[in-house]
């Protein structure tokens, strides 16, 4: 299992591109449904969650049935993430002039499976490539 350790800031997205890049666990086959996936989740923990302080994501790439990627950290909304799942359709962010919403598409869509897990201690999106 590869792990990274990467504060949750958007200029670390590259970190989060050269770890896919280059983790053993992820099928060469894999490797680009893996880098969009990663990079989306990424930005969204990055840009909505409200991190516990001084902690950040930890990422891991392991294989044990399937390809897996799991997204770990510490949060005191991981409830909007779990209604947001739930509610949101894409749709048009007329105050933020952009398209919202696909990227939880995308990855549901791209993923073999996506788990939420949530405890008081940590925050899990586990998705099986």
């Amino acid at each position: 299992m590869k792990q990274l350790l990467v504060e949750a800031n958007l200029k670390n997205i590259n970190l989060v591109e050269e770890f896919i890049a280059t983790a053993t666990d992820i099928p060469q086959d894999k490797r680009s449904t893996a880098l969009i996936i990663a990079t989306e989740v990424f930005d969204n923990i990055a840009e909505h969650a409200i991190l516990v302080e001084n902690t950040g994501i930890s990422l891991a790439a392991s294989k044990l049935f399937f390809p897996r990627l799991c997204f770990s950290y510490t949060s005191s909304n991981f409830d909007n993430l779990l209604r947001a799942l739930k509610k949101t359709q894409p749709h048009f962010d007329s105050q933020a002039q952009r398209y919202r919403g696909f990227g939880l598409l995308m990855t549901r869509n791209l993923a073999r499976k996506v788990r939420y897990c949530h405890s008081p201690a940590r925050s899990n999106i586990i998705v099986y490539l």
